[in-house]
């Protein structure tokens, strides 16, 4: 009988697991690219879902391969990374209609933005709400159980008062009191910087409603945006590998205290790396270092190579099926491109929340928003200009303008709900019921109420921000402040009282 060491028979199952699931995301692709390849003709709307299996399958190699590259770069780049590659599906549907408009601006411009907004408006309305929702029922259940949430002591990100020790609920605001805020996701405390640069971006986003045109100045200043925060996220890299890594939870009602990790406890990074990982790149990440990096490296190729195949196909497919079916052309691009883009990153994060990795999941998202508000957006007038062979301006038609300020209220709105470091319940609920009724309202709305109900919607969000915004001031000018320039080390540890005036344990 022929002896196999321990190692080869460990091997051949985690090969095993990495072939099996490898294998669906590229089963998925290979009827979109042999429509591609082939040539064959099949109705729009076969062609469409082909096509969009194709888009989910490479977007699951692109949610794999960048979540592999956490291990080897810090945590802040790799989420900026994901948040880069993730969206990738969307600028290509996206760039397709872009340059398709430098030659058709009254056809395909308008398209070109629906995508944008539909992406945006999805990331936000379902992806945060149903996140922290998630993790706030798993966070329940797992206390209920007896089983330990960890990091439910650490601080918002906002910078509020500490009352630890006494079993209270910590880092509450004025604004934040009663059970419902002890209901919530927190963001870690170096996550300041996600959320000072989606202020920036969503600031600037409210000024696009208010012209008729993208132009390469809006280019310029978004791609320095998102620069700069690449930068701030590089430069805390040494800050966030300091930092525990416990993540800091939702805190729920029931015990918001339970189970907090003890000082000095030791925690195992390399466990923490495996438990936000899932499919195929658990699997690859327990291989050596340079066959990991290549697998790695393969995912993402592998994807790029079948979205650049997919991708304007995929465009032109919704297009002609809303014109078999009948169908808002439009409608079907806002909705339906994204979703099929978005679907596994959303995959991802709810994992993570299921697992209470609930701030990484967050972060992931708010990384996200970030790129399509500075990157997505800032792409779409340079194609359009090289398409059009000058340095023509995108057009943005009445529709669009509308279809603008709804998704900059939007992202107003969601900026001021977790300026404080947490996303609670409530917030996360109002997130999804403003969403599903501006959805349903885009379906159902007779065409000369469409306008009217995105504005009022609009107006809702824009209301409800600048009320939150209001209370929440101090937040807000400490998020600014800390996020947006480097400060020194013991500023990310500190915080202050609920009225803004600096307390006896350190400032954040």
């Amino acid at each position: 009988m022929s002896y196999r060491s321990p190692a080869a028979a460990t091997a051949r199952p985690v090969t095993m697991r990495i072939a099996a699931g490898l294998a669906l995301p590229l089963t998925a692709a290979l009827p979109g690219l042999w429509l591609h390849v082939s040539g064959t003709s099949v109705p729009p709307a076969a062609a469409a879902a082909g096509y969009a299996a194709a888009v989910i399958g490479a977007a699951f190699l692109l949610t794999w391969g960048t979540e592999l590259a956490e291990i080897d770069l810090g945590e802040g780049l790799a989420l900026a990374l994901l948040a880069l590659v993730a969206v990738l599906p969307e600028y290509a549907v996206d760039v397709v209609f872009a340059w398709l408009a430098g030659q058709d601006p009254a056809t395909y411009a308008p398209l070109a933005l629906a995508n944008m907004t539909g992406a945006n408006r999805l990331l936000i309305g379902v992806g945060w709400s149903v996140v922290a929702l998630v993790a706030i029922t798993a966070a329940r259940r797992s206390r209920r159980a007896g089983q330990p949430v960890l990091g439910a002591h650490q601080p918002e990100v906002g910078g509020t008062t500490e009352a630890h020790g006494s079993g209270s609920e910590v880092g509450m605001g004025p604004d934040d009191e009663g059970g419902e805020a002890r209901s919530a996701v927190r963001l870690q405390r170096v996550q300041v910087v996600e959320l000072a640069y989606l202020a920036v971006a969503s600031a600037y986003a409210l000024t696009l409603p208010l012209r008729s045109s993208l132009t390469i100045i809006d280019t310029v200043i978004l791609f320095a945006i998102f620069s700069a925060y690449l930068w701030r996220v590089r430069a805390l890299e040494p800050q966030r590998q300091r930092e525990p890594e416990q993540d800091p939870g939702p805190a729920t009602d029931d015990d918001p205290t339970a189970a907090a990790p003890q000082p000095g406890a030791a925690t195992d990074d390399s466990d923490d790396e495996a438990d936000e990982l899932f499919g195929p790149a658990a699997a690859v990440a327990q291989l050596p270092t340079r066959l990991r990096r290549i697998i790695t490296v393969g995912m993402l190729a592998a994807a790029a190579l079948i979205i650049l195949a997919v991708a304007e196909p995929f465009a032109e497919s919704l297009v002609a099926t809303g014109e078999q079916l009948h169908v808002s052309q439009f409608l079907l691009v806002q909705w339906v491109a994204p979703l099929a883009s978005e679907t596994p990153e959303f995959i991802a994060v709810l994992l993570l929340a299921l697992k209470l990795q609930s701030s990484a999941a967050l972060g992931a998202l708010i990384s996200s928003k970030i790129n399509q508000w500075t990157l997505l957006v800032g792409i779409l007038p340079l194609v359009f200009a090289l398409s059009a062979g000058s340095l023509t301006v995108l057009p943005i038609d009445p529709v669009q303008r509308e279809e603008l300020l709804l998704t900059a209220a939007q992202s107003v709105f969601a900026v001021a709900l977790v300026v404080t470091g947490t996303l609670t319940r409530a917030g996360a609920w109002s997130l999804l019921g403003l969403f599903t009724a501006q959805f349903v309202a885009a379906w159902t709305a007779p065409a000369d109420w469409a306008g009217t109900v995105r504005l009022t919607i609009a107006g809702v969000y824009l209301a409800l921000g600048a009320a939150l915004l209001a209370a929440r001031r101090h937040h807000l000018t400490r998020v600014m402040r800390t996020g947006l320039w480097p400060t020194r080390a013991r500023d990310w540890h500190s915080s202050s009282q609920p009225d803004g005036s600096t307390g006896a344990g350190g400032h954040r």
